[in-house]
C-alpha cells in the first residue's frame, strides 16, 4: 500500500535490554508494503548495547530514557515524539508480515470513530498457532486474550469486528483519540495499562476493531518472564487498580463471586505453586493502600457505564461484536 497520499504511521518500539530481539524486529519493518513510516525506538536505559543495533538502521530514530520507565511511561515518551496520524505500539519481540499495516490504515481512514485496531498475533515459533487475536472483558472484570494456542480454524477468528480490547504488543492507535482521552496511565508501570486505555476509549465512544488479515508474529513475555517476582507483583497490583478505576462499585459487587473465585486461583498459583507468598501480599497491600485514588474514576464512570452496560455485557457473552457498538 505504498503511496504519497497515505497518512504517516509512527511505529514505536519500546526496548529494554532486548539486543537479541530488536534487530529481527527492525529487519521485518524494512519489508512492509505500507508507506510512509516513521520508526522510533524508545530505549528504557538498556545496558546490553541495544543502542548499537538501532544505529545500524539509519532511518530509525532513537529516543533514550535515562532510566527504565516501564511500559506505560516509556511508550508515552514515544507518543510525544511521534508525528504520525496513527501510532503503533510494537513490542521488540515481534516480527511483522509485509501487508501488516494495509488493513488497519484502511479501516481507520474509512471510519473516523475507530480509534484502535487490534492486529492478529500468531506465535513466533509455531506460526499456525494463535498468540492472541484481541482481548475481551470477562466476568472477573479482567481482559482475557482470545484464541491463545489454537489454530485459525474458527469463523470468528477470521472475521473482522468490533471489540473492546486490543493487543498492546501490536496495537494501532489514532493520535486524535490519544490527544482526547490521554495516553497510558503511568502509575501502572507495566501490565493492564493497555486494557485501561481501551476502556477509556470505550467510555468515550471510540471504536476498537479487530483486523484478522493484519498479521504479526510474537515471541511473548521477553521483558518480564512469566512467574517472575516482577511479573506477579505488577500484574496483581495493577489488576486491583484496573478494576477499581474502570467499574462502578455496584458492578464490582455484582461480580463479587467471580472475583473471589479468581482470587482463590491466584493464591493457589502465586502462593503455593510459584512459592511467592510475600510477592502476593505485597502486591495486595500496595494496591489497597492507593485504591482510593482509582475509585474516584469508577464513580465518574458510573453514569457512562450504566448507559453502555448492555454493549459491555454483550462483549462478555459473545467475545466479539460484529455490528457497530455505537450505531
Amino acid at each position: 500500500m505504498p503511496g504519497k497520499d497515505n497518512p504517516l504511521v509512527s511505529i514505536l518500539i519500546l526496548n529494554w535490554n532486548g539486543k537479541d530481539l530488536l534487530g529481527r524486529c527492525l529487519e521485518s519493518l524494512q519489508k512492509i508494503e505500507y508507506s510512509p513510516l516513521e520508526i522510533i525506538v524508545v530505549d528504557n536505559a538498556s545496558t546490553d548495547g541495544s543502542q548499537k543495533i538501532v544505529k545500524l538502521f539509519q532511518q530509525v530514530k532513537l529516543v533514550q530514557n535515562k532510566e527504565n520507565l516501564g511500559y506505560a511511561a516509556g511508550n508515552n515518551r514515544g507518543f510525544l515524539h511521534a508525528c504520525g496520524k496513527y501510532i503503533v505500539t510494537l513490542n521488540n519481540d515481534i516480527e511483522v508480515s509485509p501487508s501488516w499495516l494495509n488493513d488497519p490504515v484502511r479501516y481507520l481512514e474509512q471510519d473516523e470513530k475507530i480509534g484502535i485496531i487490534s492486529c492478529r498475533q500468531m506465535q513466533f515459533k509455531n506460526r499456525e498457532l494463535i498468540d492472541v487475536l484481541f482481548s475481551y472483558p470477562s466476568s472477573s472484570l479482567l481482559f482475557r486474550p482470545l484464541g491463545t494456542g489454537k489454530k485459525m480454524d474458527n469463523k470468528l477468528h477470521l472475521k473482522q469486528g468490533f471489540v473492546i480490547g486490543a493487543n498492546g504488543a501490536s496495537a494501532v492507535y489514532r493520535k486524535k483519540m490519544l490527544d482526547q482521552i490521554g495516553m497510558f496511565d503511568e502509575r501502572f508501570f507495566a501490565y493492564h495499562e493497555e486494557s485501561d486505555l481501551c476502556m477509556r476509549a470505550f467510555y468515550s465512544g471510540w471504536k476498537c476493531m479487530y483486523a484478522p488479515q493484519s498479521v504479526v508474529y510474537h515471541k511473548g513475555s521477553q521483558s518480564f518472564k512469566q512467574r517472575s517476582r516482577t511479573f506477579y507483583y505488577y500484574h496483581e497490583r495493577n489488576r486491583i487498580w484496573f478494576i477499581a478505576k474502570n467499574y462502578p462499585v455496584n458492578f464490582i459487587i455484582r461480580n463479587l463471586f467471580w472475583l473471589i473465585i479468581m482470587e482463590l486461583r491466584l493464591i493457589r498459583v502465586i502462593v503455593f505453586k510459584a512459592r511467592l507468598p510475600l510477592v502476593y501480599f505485597q502486591a495486595r497491600l500496595d494496591a489497597f493502600r492507593q485504591i482510593k485514588k482509582f475509585l474516584i474514576y469508577g464513580k465518574k464512570n458510573k453514569k457512562t457505564f450504566n448507559e453502555l452496560k448492555k454493549i459491555y455485557c454483550r462483549f462478555v457473552r459473545e467475545k466479539i461484536l460484529y455490528d457497530d457498538p455505537f450505531d
